[in-house]
């Protein structure tokens, strides 16, 4: 039977089936938690047939709830009451699918769910025998998922076992504030300090680089302004606490190429921290998600010069931008 794959998240739902199809919503659950039956029942409404969901989440951790556990019965309980008259599974840590009751009972083992899913689809294109890794950049987040021999080994499974293992990165191409990824940048020859404040985040260093593409409809920036690279260059001169005019372009581009660099430099630390605690040497990453130019350069980084494949050129470009879910439906339509 069609499986519809949800994985809901604190800024993005994403949706897919195992036939291809993907979609992806920006949804801030941190400000619109009530919200979110609606936006269910719109995604509902323009999805392909299906008849049974599956679930996978990180939206739990989203400051509008007390607690994890909260956070994943509070949507586990709004899926629910929009596909009432479907099956619905949801994906644990484990590796379970488990009803909607089960989760409920283990909130902890259905938090942060994603990246198991797109891990455990993506060991069937690796090798029976050798190390590999997927690297799953994000808007918010970048995940190391370690492989040998075709099998996930993985050192952590919850979100802080994982901070500490290096396997997550929370640093991303959209959301992350300047002032988490570096204390100063260089300012006409002297070490400036950064503004404390959240006046631009890690999309205006790419809309500047040209490495993510302007979108004028997009208002979930740092000061609600559009995404566009006219903006992008406001909010970074506010982190030195300059107006756009105060600053040339190439010093805002130089800015930019800083703080790419600061942001690579953190991540390949992580990477090999990941990769040291099994011995893995990894002879196959497979790059999935839609900040693919970052995982090149922390992968170059970290010296890595092992075979890259991207997942978009095994599946296609909007279900590899929204891997979880693929992998989740293909692999509940396979063991439901």
């Amino acid at each position: 039977m069609p499986v519809l794959a949800l994985d809901i998240g604190g800024a993005n739902i994403k949706l897919a089936n195992a036939s291809g199809y993907a979609d992806s919503m920006e949804f801030p659950l941190w400000k619109r938690r009530d919200d979110l039956p609606e936006i269910l029942k719109e995604i509902r409404e323009h999805a392909p047939v299906f008849q049974r969901v599956a679930l996978t989440m990180t939206g739990e951790l989203a400051d509008c709830f007390g607690t994890k556990q909260e956070g994943v019965r509070f949507i586990l309980s709004a899926v629910q009451s929009v596909f009432d008259d479907s099956e619905i599974k949801v994906y644990l840590t484990t590796g379970e699918l488990a009803s909607v009751a089960g989760a409920a009972e283990r909130p902890l083992d259905a938090a942060a769910s994603n990246w198991h899913a797109l891990g455990r689809y993506a060991c069937r294109h690796f090798p029976l025998k050798g190390d590999g890794a997927v690297v799953d950049v994000g808007s918010t987040t970048i995940d190391f998922v370690p492989i040998r021999d075709g099998k996930l080994v993985n050192v952590g499974r919850t979100d802080p076992e994982r901070l500490l293992s290096g396997e997550l990165v929370y640093s991303g191409v959209e959301r992350t504030p300047i002032c988490a990824m570096a204390q100063t940048v260089k300012l006409r020859g002297a070490d400036c300090p950064l503004a404390a404040e959240l006046f631009a985040t890690s999309l205006d260093i790419f809309l500047v680089m040209g490495q993510i593409d302007e979108a004028t409809e997009n208002h979930e920036t740092a000061d609600g302004r559009p995404a566009t690279r006219e903006f992008a260059k406001s909010r970074l001169a506010r982190m030195v606490c300059a107006d756009a005019e105060e600053l040339t372009w190439t010093e805002v581009n130089e800015m930019a190429r800083e703080l790419f660099r600061k942001q690579v430099k953190f991540a390949a630390a992580r990477w090999e921290h990941a990769m040291s605690a099994k011995s893995l040497a990894p002879e196959l990453v497979v790059i999935s998600g839609h900040g693919d130019f970052l995982a090149e350069a922390i992968l170059d980084a970290a010296g890595v010069t092992s075979q890259r494949i991207y997942l978009s050129d095994l599946i296609n470009d909007r279900a590899a931008r929204c891997g979880p879910a693929f992998a989740l439906a293909v692999f509940a339509e396979e063991n439901w």
